[in-house]
């Protein structure tokens, strides 16, 4: 297997601040979104999963209850990658709690790697 390919199969790890803005990610991120680590940095998650535009991602410093929810049904979300590539993705989250303020780890995976993980 390519390095490429099997950087495809690990998990694209952000870190949000409360408004959603990236503050980290992982080196899987660049390749997800196809763009360079300092490109994705202090970019706010919606132009990387537009369906979270509109929603507060963590009201009261606790994640949305509704984004909870679809997360653990299983929800498909659509990422977009720097090239315009829309990729069918599900996403895995956690509260970090970092001197004394949260922030929220953002797990983002191709939705066909995690179902043939679990074939």
């Amino acid at each position: 297997m390519s390095t490429s390919a099997a950087a495809t199969k690990e998990f694209a790890a952000l870190t949000l601040d409360d408004r959603g803005v990236v503050c980290d990610c992982n080196d899987a991120c660049e390749t997800l979104f196809k763009c360079r680590r300092s490109d994705l940095l202090r970019r706010h998650v919606s132009k990387l999963l537009p369906q979270l535009a509109e929603m507060d991602l963590m009201p009261n410093g606790q994640p949305n209850p509704r984004l909870r929810f679809l997360c653990r049904i299983g929800r498909q979300f659509r990422a977009v990658a720097d090239d315009g590539e829309d990729i069918a993705s599900e996403l895995f989250f956690n509260v970090l709690d970092n001197r004394g303020h949260h922030e929220l780890s953002l797990i983002v995976r191709r939705a066909a790697d995690v179902a043939a993980a679990c074939s």
